[in-house]
């Protein structure tokens, strides 16, 4: 899943990165991958009601977090770009979308970067579609890279693959620990830390326990077999 070379994962929010590829994320790391973690938008509408965690406030909190994740998930050997978009706004427009495709492929030619991840392009979050998307766009400039989508929301949706994907599973059991290290770490979306906002997010119990027990699920193209 990796190739010869580093790890470019774009998440469209930070804790997308957990719970779709936390354990691919620690077992690139341990098998000597270095992994650049891309935060495509800030998460601020996770909260959006909330007094004691305002926008900027809550957009730092949930940058520390991310920070912190990647530090558990691969301790030493990767880093965290934070492109900062608003959350449910991320660039559709074609001249955003071509700015963010020069700059991952800047970082893609200085980190050697073999393998994009990123998530599903039928998730149901325009955010998690509009990922999916750049992740195209970069791979038609530079074919050489390898691309993984992973559903996050959209494994619980009925949908199909397109022709020539393929689904494959990857069995987290060994990276169990850094994975729920990693979840656990987004305290703003599964605990009540932020108490204010009864429209806010936290993650039901039973969809962290489906992430942290479940196979992670990987979609790629047919010639990768």
């Amino acid at each position: 899943m990796t190739g010869p070379g580093a790890v470019l994962v774009l998440t469209p929010h930070p804790d997308d990165e957990s719970l779709g590829c936390g354990g691919a994320i620690a077992a690139a790391s341990r098998a000597g991958k270095s992994v650049l973690v891309v935060e495509l938008t800030d998460g601020r509408m996770s909260h959006p009601n909330s007094r004691l965690f305002p926008r900027d406030r809550l957009i730092a909190l949930r940058r520390a977090e991310l920070t912190e994740v990647v530090g558990r998930l691969t301790p030493g050997a990767a880093d965290v770009v934070m492109l900062g978009f608003p959350d449910q706004g991320a660039p559709a427009a074609p001249a955003d979308r071509a700015e963010v495709r020069t700059r991952l492929l800047r970082m893609i030619d200085s980190r050697g970067v073999s393998a994009i991840w990123t998530t599903w392009e039928k998730d149901p979050h325009p955010d998690h579609r509009c990922a999916a998307r750049i992740a195209r766009e970069v791979v038609g400039v530079q074919p050489r890279l390898k691309l993984w989508r992973y559903p996050v929301w959209g494994r619980f949706v009925d949908d199909v693959l397109e022709p020539g994907d393929s689904l494959y599973r990857f069995d987290t059991t060994a990276f169990r620990a850094e994975k729920m290290a990693a979840i656990d770490a987004h305290r703003s979306q599964m605990t009540n830390l932020i108490p204010d906002d009864p429209e806010g997010f936290v993650m039901d119990t039973r969809a962290r326990r489906h992430f942290l027990d479940s196979p992670e699920l990987f979609i790629g193209d047919d010639a990768y077999v």
